[in-house]
């Protein structure tokens, strides 16, 4: 396994796309809302986007704090000023701010999260927040963002 890089990303909110789902479920479900959300073009109507990543976050964990287990919500959308009015259909979250081991998706391609998802998942379970996750997908590459009790 590759080492994780660590910072500590300042609170960002972000306004999009959410579903809630498990485990179990997300195997369909978040690929249908990526689908979604390409298809009918949804990233291009989110208003005042600060930048032109986009943000896969996992939030709202049914065990926060605690492990991954259980039912979370997903949002696919881009980062905006907290006071952005929330449009019908879409959903507004905060990523806390946190330290953050980070893990790069191979080659900065999308189609390869998994692999730094299958690295995440095998980093020490002790280390972990279980509190807010997420993917970026930007100019800096993409990369698997999870919440940690310390860094290095």
């Amino acid at each position: 396994m590759d080492t994780p890089t660590y910072f500590t990303n300042p609170p960002f909110t972000v306004l999009g796309f959410a579903i809630r789902t498990d485990g179990a479920g997300s195997q369909t479900s978040i690929p249908a809302l990526w689908e979604r959300v390409h298809s009918e073009g949804l990233l291009e109507s989110i208003p005042g986007r600060r930048t032109d990543s986009v943000y896969a976050v996992y939030t709202h964990l049914e065990n926060a704090g605690v492990n991954r287990d259980g039912w979370f919500t997903f949002l696919i959308g881009a980062e905006v000023d907290p006071a952005t009015p929330v449009p019908n259909g879409m959903t507004l979250v905060t990523v806390p701010q946190s330290a953050r081991a980070t893990f790069n998706v191979p080659g900065a391609d999308p189609t390869r999260v998994i692999e730094a998802w299958s690295e995440a998942w095998g980093f020490d379970d002790g280390r972990k927040t279980f509190l807010c996750e997420y993917e970026e997908y930007g100019a800096n590459g993409v990369f698997v963002a999870l919440g940690v009790n310390e860094q290095g």
